[in-house]
């Protein structure tokens, strides 16, 4: 545990320097973190941390009501206003925390919600979390429309009853069984011992009124992704938080439990599922999050599969290819596609995350859908099949391309085919350019050069250099989140002052250099 000046944080386990991912959660009023230490930490890779103890907020105030405002500026002014040091000392260990993590996912639960959505504008880290779930709570918090009446919470806390909150929070109807009802879920049956003592509570309370009441929610504030409604909670009205997360297309997922919602469940990757997400991949996670959103935020992607299927069909002279092989399927675009021009007789399609109801519903019936890593092919009962067309889309680029090639090109019939998209050395060069950091891609000659080591006749090659126009420096990484594609991005890469950098030099744009390779598997001499 360490005390920071406006609040605590405490590990749910030690920290791991090698893991990859922070799973940062901001909990409630009077929510310790024995109150979520039975969550089994089996999310691979992960440090859990828990912000609480909100008593200190409102010394904030004034520094953080500074920087928000400075936040909500046209992304396009270059400002030389400093962030005041105060903010700086006071957040600097919570943005090196965030910092030093891979991915990013925010849990937030009650008036941890309205904490985090100020606390993370602050400090410029709005685009660190791929994943924002917030827990019966809203951003605003405190307010008659949108949160916790003001006058129901200022009578909350004139007249505290820790008894009562108690009641509230598990959902216990009858005060006398609160005891025995504490001591059944493992916790103390003295309310005081669990929350802490009545001006404890009083003064968090008075903390959190202040704070939300004084620090306006900045119009750029963190975007939950998702939202854990609880139908019996007593302190947050569902009605209520539903109709906050209306306002934002946020993903409303209900459970019938108690404003306490994480007694629901024993660990957090069983309360991530409530979102029906997948967080044990590297790459497929983000794709995962991203799969409602990819079709029509990947336009090059999408460009890309026309050209393909319009190469197989030019360069092969015929479209009847019995036994069909596609890697990295996702959410079948290019599936579709390929389907819809082709004959054949079976189709096989694979993804390291299960799409398999999103692909089942989409393509023909006699799809066959598999989830596996490509790199685990090899162990695959399907390694020993042979097919007449293997095809992948904006997949390769993802995984050990050399070792993944030679497995599927030793997978080809004789006279099989294999069409690829992927991206070559000059793809989002801007990136590099500026940031030095990216995917290693494998340039179009050195591609072509490994297929013909593996006995595969190139039939077309080919590379394009596209101009994608966002608007502006943020809106090249929105695309890059609505796509799924996170380059492996430093949370520091999303700071004001690096995003003016990039706007500066290479406006609004990103370029894509996708090439294009069509090869057929030789027959071998008798």
């Amino acid at each position: 545990m360490k005390h920071w000046s406006i609040m605590q944080i405490a590990f749910s386990k030690p920290f791991d320097k090698s893991a990859t991912t922070l799973l940062l959660c901001f909990s409630g009023f009077a929510t310790k973190p024995r109150l979520l230490a039975h969550l089994a930490c089996d999310i691979p890779a992960c440090n859990v941390a828990i912000c609480y103890d909100y008593r200190d907020l409102p010394k904030m105030d004034l520094t953080l009501a500074s920087a928000i405002s400075s936040q909500v500026e046209s992304s396009k002014q270059v400002s030389n206003t400093q962030v005041p040091s105060t903010l700086s000392s006071t957040l600097q260990e919570l943005q090196e925390l965030i910092d030093s993590h891979r991915h990013c996912i925010l849990v937030a639960f009650s008036l941890g919600v309205s904490v985090a959505s100020r606390l993370l504008a602050s400090i410029d880290r709005l685009g660190a979390f791929g994943l924002c779930v917030a827990i019966n709570g809203t951003p605003l918090g405190i307010s008659a429309k949108y949160g916790i009446h003001p006058r129901i919470y200022a009578r909350t806390l004139e007249y505290f009853d820790v008894q009562e909150f108690a009641r509230a929070f598990f959902g216990i109807d009858d005060r006398a069984e609160i005891g025995e009802a504490l001591k059944a879920r493992g916790f103390s049956d003295d309310c005081s011992t669990l929350f802490g003592s009545v001006l404890e509570c009083k003064d968090e309370l008075l903390a959190l009124q202040q704070f939300c009441l004084s620090v306006q929610l900045p119009k750029q504030a963190i975007h939950f992704t998702h939202a854990i409604i609880s139908s019996k909670d007593c302190i947050f009205s569902p009605m209520v938080v539903e109709s906050s997360f209306v306002q934002t297309n946020t993903k409303c997922h209900h459970i019938d439990a108690p404003h306490y919602a994480f007694g629901h469940f024993t660990s957090w990757l069983e309360l991530l599922r409530v979102c029906a997400l997948q967080v044990d991949s590297r790459s497929g996670f983000r794709f995962w999050e991203a799969r409602r959103s990819y079709t029509k935020n990947a336009p090059i992607q999408a460009a890309m599969r026309r050209k393909l299927v319009e190469l197989l069909l030019t360069h092969t002279g015929g479209k009847a290819f019995a036994r069909v092989f596609e890697f990295g399927a996702g959410v079948g675009d290019f599936s579709a596609l390929l389907q819809a021009n082709l004959d054949y007789t079976q189709f096989v399609c694979n993804d390291i995350n299960n799409h398999a109801s999103i692909l089942q519903a989409r393509l023909s019936a006699h799809t066959q859908v598999m989830t596996f890593d490509m790199h685990d092919i090899k162990n695959q009962p399907i390694f020993a099949q042979r097919f007449d067309l293997i095809a992948s889309n904006a997949c390769l680029q993802w995984l050990r391309a050399r070792e993944v090639l030679a497995d599927v090109a030793s997978m080809l019939a004789d006279d099989g085919v294999l069409l690829l998209g992927s991206f070559g050395g000059q793809n989002c060069y801007e990136i590099r350019e500026l940031f030095g950091i990216g995917l290693e891609y494998i340039k179009l000659a050195e591609l072509c050069g490994l297929c013909e080591s593996l006995g595969l006749e190139i039939l077309h090659s080919s590379s394009e250099m596209i101009e994608l126009e966002c608007g502006s420096a943020l809106g090249v990484f929105r695309h890059f989140r609505a796509s799924g594609v996170a380059l492996h991005t430093p949370k520091r890469v999303l700071s004001k002052s690096a995003l003016l950098a990039y706007e500066k030099r290479f406006g609004g744009k990103i370029t894509y250099e996708p090439i294009y390779i069509l090869a057929r598997k030789q027959l071998e001499s008798s």
